[in-house]
């Protein structure tokens, strides 16, 4: 407490003012005017990325230095081999791939920076110090009874009582535990054994990582699908809203065509981009033309949704199957061919009410057209049959006039 009211006055403390401004003068001469920052500082990027340097950003480079340190940590050992040495040197130039990676401002290289993160990861198992495996090994065997859920692949690397695996061997290799004399690797060397211990927690992390590689692209794609599909559904709403006249829905069925063929395939382009919007598709594949999700999602499905809704308003104006009529008694009197007859309050309610079918149809564009194209040939062919003449009797002697010979 003294001390900090003598730097603030030091005339309490006995001192004059005049020296004391001198020393500190003479303390402030000899300190650097900024201190340098940390050399990890550059790594990172911080200071050219010091405006957009956010959360998940900060994660990125938390786990890409995080390799960093391990991978420094792994040269200090004074039984490097030369193939250990190349191994290092590989992790380092894959570290600098890395960071030029999340060093892009625009179209990061998401799944390049995980590849190479990965491959690191594997990398490191097979140089880092045996103490430094043991906790890797651990958390390998821990992910993999948690993430990989094929269970052919469990049985191969966990064992079918998920203990006599490889994997589980391996963990119990590292934790010094004695092997039994019966088991084939208790003949090998120590050094054998680690080998093989490093290639097996390799092999296993691979499989995990495969495994969140493909999730994470699913989910990367299911995003960029429905962030494109609310555009496209955005674009078509105000298509519908400005391209069209409110003459349509007061004159309607008067301008069925065109303008009315063109909204409600509109319409039931609407439904099928709600459709992707709505459901998320398991991808097979994580790797290859992801181009042809985008096509098939973003234009086929819609094409094919418009297509559904035209086939609903010419199957509605048909009547052969389903009929939409408002309550009027002239046209209620009148014999309706339809299977199924909505009944609304007038004109209007008639338009909406084939407008909500289409997006309907839209949305489930591929199990609508299978079911009424089945339907409408199966009518089609019981009125045809009805409307055939009742084959008569052949005439008597026919047969033997044909038989005559000439």
């Amino acid at each position: 407490m003294d001390q900090a009211v003598g730097a603030r006055e030091p005339w309490r403390i006995g001192i004059p003012a005049c020296h004391a401004h001198v020393s500190s003068m003479a303390a402030s001469d000899t300190l650097p005017p900024e201190n340098p920052p940390p050399a990890i500082l550059d790594l990172v990027g911080f200071r050219r990325r010091s405006s957009r340097y956010g959360s998940a950003t900060q994660l990125l480079w938390n786990r890409l230095e995080n390799d960093a340190s391990l991978c420094e940590l792994c040269w200090i050992r004074k039984d490097l081999t030369a193939e250990d040495r190349v191994i290092l040197e590989q992790c380092n130039q894959r570290l600098g791939v890395a960071r030029r990676c999340l060093d892009k401002q625009l179209w990061r290289w998401s799944f390049s920076f995980w590849q190479i993160i990965h491959e690191v990861d594997g990398l490191l198992l097979l140089v880092m110090p045996r103490h430094m495996l043991l906790p890797h090994a651990l958390e390998i065997q821990q992910q993999f009874e948690r993430r990989v859920t094929d269970s052919a692949q469990k049985t191969l690397w966990l064992g079918a009582d998920r203990t006599s695996g490889p994997l589980p061997q391996c963990v119990r290799v590292l934790r010094g535990e004695a092997l039994l004399s019966s088991d084939p690797e208790a003949s090998l060397p120590e050094a054998e054994r680690l080998a093989r211990c490093r290639h097996v927690l390799w092999g296993a992390q691979g499989v995990i990582n495969d495994r969140v590689d493909k999730t994470f692209w699913q989910l990367s794609i299911n995003v960029s699908i429905q962030v494109l599909s609310t555009l496209l559904l955005i674009t078509l709403s105000l298509i519908a809203l400005l391209g069209f006249n409110r003459s349509l829905v007061t004159t309607w069925p008067g301008e069925l065509v065109p303008q009315g063929l063109l909204l409600f395939s509109l319409v039931g382009a609407a439904g099928a981009v709600v459709s992707n919007m709505l459901s998320k598709e398991r991808f097979v594949v994580a790797t290859g033309a992801t181009s042809r999700f985008f096509a098939y999602h973003l234009l086929v499905k819609p094409a094919v949704g418009a297509f559904a809704a035209l086939t609903l308003l010419f199957v509605e104006q048909s009547n052969l199957l389903l009929s939409v009529i408002p309550r009027d008694p002239v046209s209620a009197a009148g014999s309706n061919p339809a299977l199924l007859n909505i009944v609304v309050r007038d004109w209007r309610a008639v338009f909406f009410t084939l407008a909500a079918l289409s997006v309907a149809a839209g949305y489930s564009a591929d199990r609508f057209l299978s079911s009424i194209m089945n339907n409408v040939l199966s009518r089609l062919l019981g009125q045809s049959e009805k409307l055939l003449p009742s084959s008569a009797p052949p005439e008597a002697g026919a047969a033997s006039r044909r038989a005559e010979p000439k």
